[in-house]
């Protein structure tokens, strides 16, 4: 848009000042020597004058003996002298022979006054008729003179008018230029080239805008809404002109919950000071008109000039309704799987796998804490032969009624309760002394007495009973989790040693 500024006006300026320059020069020569010719002219005329009025001053004073005219003669004739001198000689028009013409004529005027004064007067006469003669040749002369002046300031007026007629005919041609041809091109075509290029922009930028899926609007500097792209209605509910009659919507339909949440960034995001790349990112639920809540990913980010001037704050919205759902169904899934991969399927404790690694933790926590750390081992007595009379179904069912009374007695969180294989079974505690483990652990083993589940293959009762082997013992550097578990099923096999249906303590 420069160039065709530049482009157009440019070589009118120069063009005007060049043909404006011109004229001004051509007008003061013109005019200085228009001036000189009126001068000039203005002389001659007084010259004429003045030559008339020294022949009859000459005459006069001649004829009737007047002295003064005389001197009146002398005095013109020096003023003709002088004056003929101050016109200059011309290239058309030789003042020389002027001035030779007024020398004659002023020696013919002096012999006609000195023979009449001598009474010469028939060469008076004679002198007389050709003071006329002269005259007369001076008088043409000097119509002459005044012609070639009148002449000559008609050529300097003409050529003035012919200057004045160019200059003019030169501007109108610019001006017509300009007006028909360089700002059609330069300006308009341009300008309306720009036009549909800018109208194809913001039909572009339009359907961008609107046809976005997301919700998008633009907050201007004063909070007032500058935009808002009409999918707010598919996720909020509400129309672009509900939002536009009243900006506080924006606040209202947030969740309660989550207002908090949207106040604090607000007033940390939406700030002019904030560099234009740094976009902030916030979660939270909005209330629907339909009283439906959604999901919304909110993305925000200042919004600058060119020039830098802070112009407010682009925010788009997505809905993650769906999003949020299908994340909580993976976690929901995630957990079962962890549940899974860590719990022994038939009696819902956790497995093998899990106490091998909750072993390794418990025996580094405790060292380090310096608590106290039992470990329980302990198996169904002659399990093998209550699956052989009753079945391993109703064995599978033993197995859950005993996990459940386990579980039951061994409940706080820090206790770790896992199904080893089979019937046997394994029980972490935490910062439990040895007699607070006997106590937890002979409590467990009167409870599935309790439960009475018959078993006629036993050779301790004519019911299930279970035996027990506890190690408990702060960790030092020599005890490990396999130490442990070695002493803990020597104290089993001790119990089952004694009878069964017992409990067994042994040191670490």
């Amino acid at each position: 848009m420069k160039r065709s500024y530049y482009t157009l006006w440019l070589p009118t300026l120069i063009t005007s000042i060049m043909v404006v320059a011109l004229f001004w020069a051509m007008h003061i020569f013109l005019h200085h020597n228009l001036a000189e010719m009126i001068q000039a002219h203005k002389h001659s005329q007084e010259l004429t004058k003045k030559i008339e009025k020294m022949v009859s001053s000459t005459l006069n004073a001649t004829f009737l003996g007047n002295e003064k005219g005389f001197l009146k003669t002398v005095e013109l004739s020096n003023q003709i002298h002088d004056d003929i001198l101050l016109i200059k000689k011309d290239n058309m028009y030789d003042t020389d022979s002027l001035f030779r013409s007024y020398e004659q004529l002023y020696k013919k005027l002096i012999s006609a006054v000195s023979y009449t004064s001598e009474n010469r007067l028939g060469d008076a006469k004679v002198a007389l008729e050709e003071v006329e003669s002269y005259s007369n040749n001076l008088e043409m002369q000097m119509s002459g003179l005044n012609n070639y002046f009148s002449q000559r300031e008609k050529e300097v007026e003409r050529t003035l008018f012919i200057i004045m007629i160019l200059s003019g005919g030169l501007l109108v041609f610019i001006a017509l230029f300009n007006g028909f041809y360089l700002i059609p091109r330069q300006v308009i075509r341009p300008l309306e080239e720009f036009a549909e290029a800018l109208k194809g922009s913001e039909e572009k930028y339009r359907i961008v805008a609107d046809w976005t899926y997301d919700w998008e609007y633009w907050l201007d500097v004063d909070k007032s809404i500058a935009y808002i792209s009409p999918s707010v209605e598919r996720i909020t509910g509400y129309t672009p002109n509900e939002f536009m009659q009243n900006p506080s919507l924006l606040v209202d339909i947030i969740h309660p919950d989550d207002t908090p949440n949207w106040s604090k960034h607000v007033s940390e995001a939406h700030l002019p000071n904030r560099p234009e790349e740094d976009a902030q990112e916030v979660e939270f639920r909005v209330v629907r008109k339909d009283g439906a809540i959604i999901f919304v990913d909110h993305i925000c980010r200042p919004v600058y000039t060119h020039d830098g001037i802070y112009m407010g704050v682009r925010v788009a919205n997505r809905d993650i309704t769906q999003k949020v759902a299908i994340l909580d169904e993976l976690k929901e899934k995630n957990r079962l799987l962890d549940t899974l991969a860590t719990t022994d399927g038939l009696s819902a404790l956790f497995n093998r796998r899990y106490f091998d690694e909750a072993l390794i933790k418990e025996v580094e926590y405790a060292r380090r804490t310096a608590n106290a750390l039992a470990l329980v081992m302990c198996d169904i007595d002659y399990f093998k032969l209550y699956n052989d009379t009753y079945g391993h179904q109703e064995g599978d069912k033993v197995i859950k009624q005993v996990s459940d009374v386990l579980k039951a007695t061994f409940s706080r969180t820090i206790d770790v309760v896992a199904r080893y294989g089979g019937e046997e079974f394994v029980i972490l505690l935490q910062a439990t002394p040895p007699a607070e483990a006997c106590k937890l652990v002979e409590l467990a083993r009167e409870n599935i007495v309790k439960l009475g589940i018959k078993h006629k293959g036993s050779k301790v009762a004519p019911f299930v009973t279970m035996s027990f082997g506890v190690v408990s013992c702060v960790p030092d550097v020599l005890s490990n989790g396999d130490r442990l578990l070695t002493q803990s099923d020597k104290a089993l096999y001790q119990s089952k040693k004694n009878g069964r249906n017992c409990t067994t303590l042994l040191e670490c």
